[in-house]
């Protein structure tokens, strides 16, 4: 995946110039298609599969101590690296941005897929369960509340 990412980046840096503007905007219109598509197939698949899964094993204190670890870890990255590019940057990352990034953070895709390669045993089961309810969590929960957050936060688009 991440190779994928660079190669696009490296790629898009380069032959964006040899398009038409009529090519540079069908392009875009392409890849917005595909990431459509992707969205629709990944989530959709999750669903299926939280619905569908006949082995999903719900242990209380693995759930929360994993959603506390995720707050944590988030917040642990957040802040101090927020700080550390504020030191360098005439432009400073303001600290309503920096709650913000905390609060939305990252969704999960490859977190899911991850986890959903291997449930053979019953501690894999159990990983994949919280796995998907993190993912839900932060996709439905933490997703719909975006928008009240940045007015809470008088973050403008």
């Amino acid at each position: 995946i991440v190779a994928v990412l660079f190669c696009g980046l490296s790629q898009a840096r380069y032959t964006i110039h040899n398009l038409s503007s009529e090519g540079r905007t069908r392009t875009k219109q392409l890849f917005e298609v595909f990431n459509f598509l992707g969205e629709i197939f990944i989530f959709s698949y999750m669903g299926y599969v939280l619905l569908t899964f006949p082995q999903h094993v719900f242990k209380a204190l693995f759930i929360s101590g994993a959603f506390l670890s995720i707050f944590i870890s988030r917040a642990c990255n957040i802040y101090p690296l927020s700080f550390l590019l504020n030191l360098g940057r005439t432009a400073k990352i303001p600290r309503t941005l920096q709650h913000f990034m905390m609060f939305a953070g990252l969704r999960g895709a490859v977190a899911f897929s991850l986890a959903l390669r291997d449930t053979s045993t019953e501690v894999r089961c159990t990983i994949f369960t919280t796995t998907l309810l993190l993912v839900v969590f932060t996709i439905w929960v933490l997703g719909t509340a975006v928008d009240p957050m940045l007015r809470c936060l008088d973050i403008g688009l």
